[in-house]
């Protein structure tokens, strides 16, 4: 009996390992470097404090409901509490609070703490938790070992016309994930959407902010320049492309997060009116880093 227990574990361990899944159900990585930290082999509490933190942030961004509204969190980052570690790891309230304060001089982690919950992101997180890549693309990967399948970002179809129709390099519109020497030609990428795209999620999801009724050069290039800025800025956060899911994922944050950029306000310092913001205003990477991070919400 003994030897169809091991046989079964072996057959088990075996089988092509799946991807992580969102929210911390299913399979979950941990590299071995976790053995290197320096309380590894003297502070058991503290490792399973990490550990717990690794497993428990969201493997992908994913929005969250909270008392203060919609929340987009980044891939690595999720909402807790001291009570609610303690609970959840046994580890006393008071240890876990010095934990943390460790964990974040040493720059595990950074959080942004609130009177309700705190947002906690692993600063390392690829590194314990590396993006998969699934089953059968490594066999058609071992199948065809000498095609290059660089992976490319998509702009605007429409907003590609005034960038150069040379070669485009890691610094302009096209940004190549696993190579940025490789140079990707402009006439071989096959955009999904255009600028017409980016201004009709615009219009639906922010019906209150300011509507434009032509798409003008000036607002194409802007549109081009917001998308290879906002690119960078996506990958540090969630090592992914921005999208054009990206893109209304943003809008929608604003409509429930950002409520007073869609409205009329009477200054009475002043005696002036502060004007809701327009198209041009979201089109720029500073307000998408500040909204990404929370520093735009609603006070």
């Amino acid at each position: 009996m003994a030897n169809v227990s091991s046989l079964a574990k072996a057959r088990e361990a075996r089988r092509p390992q799946e991807s992580p899944n969102i929210g911390g159900k299913g399979y979950a990585l941990l590299h071995r470097k976790i053995t290197e930290l320096p309380f590894y082999r003297n502070d058991s509490e503290a490792v399973h404090l990490w550990v717990h933190i690794i497993l428990s942030a969201n493997y992908a961004p994913t929005v969250v409901p909270t008392e203060f509204g919609d929340m987009l969190l980044r891939r690595g980052e999720f909402i807790t509490g001291r009570n609610k570690l303690e609970l959840e790891t046994g580890v006393d309230c008071n240890r876990i609070k010095y934990l943390l304060n460790k964990f974040e001089k040493m720059g595990m982690i950074s959080r942004i703490t609130t009177k309700k919950f705190t947002r906690l992101f692993v600063v390392k997180y690829d590194d314990y938790q590396p993006n998969f890549v699934p089953t059968e693309c490594q066999q058609n990967a071992i199948a065809n070992p000498d095609t290059p399948r660089a992976s490319v970002e998509v702009v605007p179809s429409e907003c590609q016309q005034s960038a150069t129709a040379n070669e485009l390099t890691n610094n302009s519109i096209t940004n190549v994930i696993e190579s940025p020497s490789v140079i990707v030609k402009a006439e071989k990428k096959k955009p999904s959407f255009s600028c017409e795209d980016v201004v009709s999620a615009y219009h639906e999801l922010l019906p209150e902010a300011k509507g434009i009724r032509a798409l003008s050069d000036k607002r194409r290039n802007l549109i081009r320049t917001f998308w290879t800025k906002a690119s960078k800025i996506t990958r540090q956060l969630d090592s992914e492309p921005f999208t054009l899911d990206s893109w209304k994922a943003y809008l929608k944050y604003i409509s429930t997060n950002c409520r007073w950029m869609l409205e009329d306000r009477p200054d009475s310092r002043s005696g002036k009116t502060w004007q809701k913001k327009g198209l041009e205003y979201f089109l720029n990477d500073e307000t998408y880093l500040q909204v990404r991070e929370g520093a735009k919400d609603d006070r």
